[in-house]
């Protein structure tokens, strides 16, 4: 078939002259010399249209991927440890509320309130986020720096204890804060899903504040 189709630009002149003598053999030579150049150009027109057709499968693909996990947290003693699944989403929950703001704050522990709350503790601060359906993205709602902190969290006592409650100063550079001439306290309620959350929250926001935990823990 490969010689069959190479050759035509041969047999084209030998078929005019048989069929019309000398004049057909110039036309012969004409259609051999267009079936010469015209194959080709055919074939590099498949391959054109085969690779546009690879790229475009392999984009579709691209675009199914999704990610399994998120990148290790890696502590700032620098130690590698066993990969943990929650180190590595409130790393990743930080690096986005530090994408707006100047912080240099290492991850230290996060509480997820509800599928688009968190209330995340760093080496430097308190604060809350919360996921903008909008943009895609989560955002700093409110946060404290720890020297602010003027009530120590403690656990709600009302009800099944699902929760913390602190008071601190707000940020005289936020909000309408910066309309007040003193410094004005704000009480946070941080309301969880369980009483082992809300007892293991309590601890390492104290541990944070270098105070002694509450209670021992029971898993």
């Amino acid at each position: 078939a490969v010689v069959s189709t190479q050759s035509t630009g041969v047999v084209k002149p030998v078929e005019g002259a048989a069929a019309e003598g000398v004049g057909g053999f110039f036309k012969g030579v004409g259609k051999g010399l267009v079936g010469a150049v015209a194959r080709p150009l055919g074939g590099i027109n498949d391959m054109i249209t085969y690779t546009i057709d690879g790229i475009h499968h392999h984009t579709q693909f691209d675009d199914q991927i999704q990610i399994l996990r998120h990148p290790r947290y890696i502590q700032p003693d620098k130690i590698l440890r066993p990969y943990n699944s929650k180190q590595s989403e409130g790393k990743y929950l930080l690096q986005q509320a530090k994408s707006s703001t100047q912080w240099a704050d290492e991850y230290f522990h996060h509480s997820c309130l509800s599928k688009k709350s968190v209330f995340l503790l760093t080496d430097n601060r308190c604060l809350l986020l919360q996921y903008d359906d909008i943009l895609n993205h989560w955002k700093v709602e409110w946060s404290h720096v720890y020297n602010e902190i003027v009530k120590v969290p403690e656990v709600l006592d009302e009800g099944d204890g699902l929760g913390i409650v602190f008071s601190a100063y707000m940020d005289p550079n936020v909000g309408f804060s910066k309309f007040f001439k003193e410094r004005r306290k704000k009480t946070r309620i941080i309301i969880l899903q369980s009483r082992l959350e809300t007892q293991r929250l309590a601890n390492e926001f104290r541990k944070r504040l270098h105070l002694p935990s509450l209670e021992p823990e029971n898993d």
